[in-house]
């Protein structure tokens, strides 16, 4: 349909100058005052409209989102924004359209419902889920299915959200990416819910600086675990029969380090330390070389 039509009533006059018939733009297409008419039903206040009637004018905008152009679909999705109460169906066919779209509802509307935020993480593109991710109503939930994708600045945009706690899976997810994306490791850091076995997992592949950190947030006395457990050590490593694995695991986790104990659950001496690497450098055999790794507290692991 032509943009421009001739004005003025009959006959058009040309330009003194030009000789040319000057034109006009047209009022609204059919479309856009359709979709303007129809916008103005589904925003009306709860006590002018009934749910059902708001229902069925936000199903007849959805096949009207289907036929007309962007800067329509921007106009309808600036106007759904204000209504608490639109029908999920129109919000989340908005919240998946193209990004200028969506943007008008992600940062327009006050509260959206976390399952169609879910959602729109699934199914939209990146420009989506980071617009999500600066969203003041950020949930554990929602931030997850933000994550799926891995894609970095989604990440940055969540680490930097303190307000919003992450699920142990989120933080499993980021330390693994944390591997290999250096700008997530500070940020990950300063998060509350790293353990302590993230921070040493990452302590092997950060550098000096962040080590640093990871000792000083995370190191502990065990003394009072070893105390405690301290009975427990000969009754596993003297039995004659094959120790529980499941008991010796968790007495060796107790340790600073894992090394062996004796038959009374006693710690090895440096006797035994500097007779086994005496060994391992006249008889370099697999065992020996095993055994050297035992006394130095570095588990094959």
């Amino acid at each position: 349909m032509a943009d421009f039509d001739i004005a003025g009533n009959g006959a058009p006059t040309p330009d003194a100058e030009t000789l040319l018939t000057p034109i006009t733009k047209i009022g609204p297409t059919p479309r856009a005052l359709l979709v303007r008419k129809l916008s103005d039903i589904v925003v009306l206040p709860t006590g002018r409209i009934s749910s059902n009637e708001r229902a069925l004018v936000a199903d007849i905008l959805l096949q009207v989102v289907d036929n007309v152009e962007v800067a329509l679909r921007m106009e309808i999705a600036v106007r759904v924004a204000r209504v608490a109460e639109c029908p999920p169906a129109l919000i989340n066919a908005l919240l998946v359209d193209e990004p200028e779209v969506a943007e008008k509802i992600i940062t327009g509307a006050q509260t959206i419902p976390e399952a169609l935020l879910i959602e729109a993480a699934r199914e939209g593109g990146r420009a989506h889920r980071l617009m999500i991710a600066k969203r003041t109503d950020l949930t554990t939930a929602v931030a997850d299915a933000l994550l799926r994708k891995g894609e970095p600045d989604v990440c940055i945009a969540i680490l930097k959200r303190d307000g919003c706690r992450l699920s142990p899976n989120a933080i499993n997810t980021l330390v693994a990416l944390s591997a290999t994306r250096k700008d997530l490791q500070p940020l990950l850091l300063r998060r509350s819910e790293l353990e302590p076995a993230h921070g040493f997992m990452m302590f092997w592949w950060v550098g000096a600086e962040h080590r640093r950190r990871i000792l000083a947030r995370f190191s502990l006395d065990r003394r009072i675990i070893q105390d405690v457990l301290a009975d427990l050590y000969p009754k596993v490593f003297r039995t004659k029969n094959e120790p529980d694995p499941f008991v010796r695991d968790i007495l060796i986790l107790a340790e600073r380090r894992h090394r062996p104990r004796g038959i009374d659950g006693e710690r090895v001496d440096m006797a035994m330390v500097l007779r086994t690497l005496a060994a391992a450098q006249k008889y370099p055999a697999q065992e020996i070389i095993d055994a050297v790794a035992m006394v130095a507290g570095i588990s094959r692991e």
